[in-house]
């Protein structure tokens, strides 16, 4: 289980659209917002990609890249996570608790507070 605080593990994925990320490329570049629910219908990834490019300005203003993941390595739990700038692990939501605006307000919380 990760923890709070701690870096999250150089996690291999790969997002809908087939491409492969190493979650630690990201580290000093952008906060992650990982989105993995392996169970969740075609309907409802498609929904969470249309939102995700219909909010795209604030998740950009955010400095967040958002994956939707489609193959995860096994420790991998489905849910939300939420990784800062630093590779370091900031929140987590479990698959079906969990709001695109709960996802942007944790970041715009852990902006201010971080400022």
């Amino acid at each position: 289980m990760l923890e709070k605080g701690k870096r999250i593990p150089n996690w291999q994925v790969k997002d809908l659209g087939g491409n492969s990320h190493d979650l630690w490329d990201y580290r000093q570049k952008s906060h992650l917002l990982l989105l993995y629910d392996p169970h969740a219908s075609s309907e409802t990834l498609q929904r969470w990609e249309k939102a995700v490019q219909a909010d795209q300005k604030q998740w950009d203003w955010l400095n967040t890249k958002v994956l939707i993941i489609q193959k995860a390595p096994k420790d991998v739990v489905p849910g939300a996570y939420v990784v800062d700038r630093y590779g370091m692990f900031w929140n987590y939501f479990s698959p079906g608790h969990w709001t695109f605006d709960d996802l942007e307000k944790d970041l715009v919380y852990y902006e201010a507070r971080h400022c």
